[in-house]
């Protein structure tokens, strides 16, 4: 029988209450666990930066598009440190997420700025997962 850690067993229980399947759950498990084989960010300081900018950007992000092996983030109000952090982020996603496709579009004049990641219907579950992006604000 395989065991599974006590916040493994928290993050089951967790997708169960919010109706997941046991299949879904596994899924879901199996994509958590390469994501977390893949990443090669290992510096404490690198991933508490990391950290800092997903929790800087997401408060920026206008909307989310959501395209069949993709999701899109869009900042209507690029302020000036957001193409420093957007570059710092890639980087950091790179390092830890070495499978995902990144790109950065800039509309013209004070256009809006979006992110583009994902490349596949898998890497895109991925993004999910890992971006948390139910927690973004929905498209509108």
């Amino acid at each position: 029988m395989k065991t599974i850690p006590l916040s493994g067993l928290l993050w089951l229980i967790t997708l169960a209450c919010l109706g997941q399947t046991v299949k879904e759950m596994e899924h879901t498990a199996k994509l958590k666990e390469k994501i977390a084989l893949a990443c090669k960010l290992t510096d404490k300081d690198q991933i508490k930066r990391m950290q800092q900018l997903h929790q800087t950007l997401f408060k920026k992000i206008d909307k989310t598009i959501e395209e069949p092996t993709s999701y899109e983030l869009v900042f209507d109000n690029a302020d000036s440190t957001l193409s420093k952090d957007l570059f710092d982020f890639i980087q950091f996603e790179r390092l830890c997420c070495p499978w995902l496709n990144f790109q950065l579009t800039y509309q013209p004049g004070e256009g809006p700025v979006s992110l583009k990641m994902g490349n596949s219907v898998e890497t895109k579950e991925m993004v999910y997962l890992v971006m948390e992006l139910d927690k973004l604000p929905k498209p509108r």
